[in-house]
C-alpha cells in the first residue's frame, strides 16, 4: 500500500485550510512536509467500536485511533486516462520537458466535495516540476506520443487566473479519490493516514485513506 495518493490528497486539504498551496514554496527549497508533528499509520483494521478503531500495522503491532466529529476520510483507487473527463477537478504533478510542454507524472481526480481546494499552478521542489489543481475544461484523446503505446490525452486545466495544457501519457500514475465515511472503517479494511498525538489516550485521526 502506497502513501503517494494520501500525501497528495492530504496536502491539498492542508492547502485549503491555510489558504496556501503546498507548491508555493520556492523551487529551490524542499516543499513543506504536511505530516510534520503527526503520526503516520498504515495497515488493516483489526477492530472498531464507536468512534475508535484499532489498526494492525504493516510493521507489526497494533495502534488505537479515534475519529474527530468531522473526519477527513477518502477512498483511493486506480484510475485511467479515460477518467480524466471534462468537468473533473484534478491535481496534476507535471514536468516540463525539452519540448517545452508539461507532461504529467501523476494526476489525482478529486470528488466534488474537494472542488476548488488548493486551486492554482505552482512550482514544486524538483527542477521543472509543477503542481496544477483545477478543472478539466477540455480533453483531447490520443495527442501524446508514447513508445509504450496505450491511452493518452491532452487536458486543458483551468483555475482562477489562468490555465495549463498538460500531456497525460499511459505512463502517468492516475488515482481516483472519493469521499468516505467512518462507517467504512471496519475490520479487514486496509487503511493509511496520519493522526495527531494526544496528551493522554489514543491519537486522533487527521486524515485517513481507504485502499481497496
Amino acid at each position: 500500500m502506497t502513501l503517494r495518493p494520501l500525501v497528495a490528497a492530504f496536502g491539498l486539504l492542508c492547502a485549503a485550510s491555510t489558504g496556501l498551496s503546498l507548491a508555493q514554496a520556492p523551487a529551490s527549497s524542499a516543499p513543506p512536509n504536511p505530516f510534520a508533528g503527526l503520526i503516520r499509520f498504515g495497515g488493516t483494521v483489526a477492530s472498531s467500536s464507536g468512534n475508535s478503531f484499532v489498526v494492525h500495522s504493516q510493521q507489526g503491532g497494533d495502534v488505537t485511533l479515534t475519529f474527530p466529529d468531522k473526519p477527513n476520510i477518502m477512498i483511493s483507487g486506480k484510475g485511467t486516462v479515460a477518467d480524466l473527463g471534462a468537468g473533473k477537478f484534478v491535481g496534476c504533478t507535471a514536468v516540463k520537458r525539452a519540448d517545452k510542454l508539461l507532461h504529467a507524472t501523476e494526476c489525482h481526480i478529486f470528488p466534488e466535495s474537494m472542488r476548488g481546494m488548493g486551486e492554482g499552478h505552482n512550482p514544486m521542489g524538483p527542477p521543472n516540476t509543477t503542481m496544477t489543481n483545477g478543472n478539466v475544461a477540455t480533453m483531447t484523446n490520443g495527442q501524446v506520443e508514447s513508445k509504450s503505446g496505450g491511452a493518452s490525452a491532452t487536458i486543458n486545466v483551468t483555475y482562477k487566473g489562468g490555465q495549463q495544457s498538460i500531456q497525460v501519457g499511459p505512463d502517468a500514475d492516475i488515482t481516483k479519490i472519493d469521499a468516505g465515511t467512518a462507517a467504512m472503517v471496519k475490520p479487514g479494511v486496509k487503511v493509511s493516514g496520519a493522526a495527531k498525538p494526544a496528551a493522554t489516550g489514543p491519537a486522533q485521526v487527521v486524515f485517513l485513506s481507504i485502499t481497496p
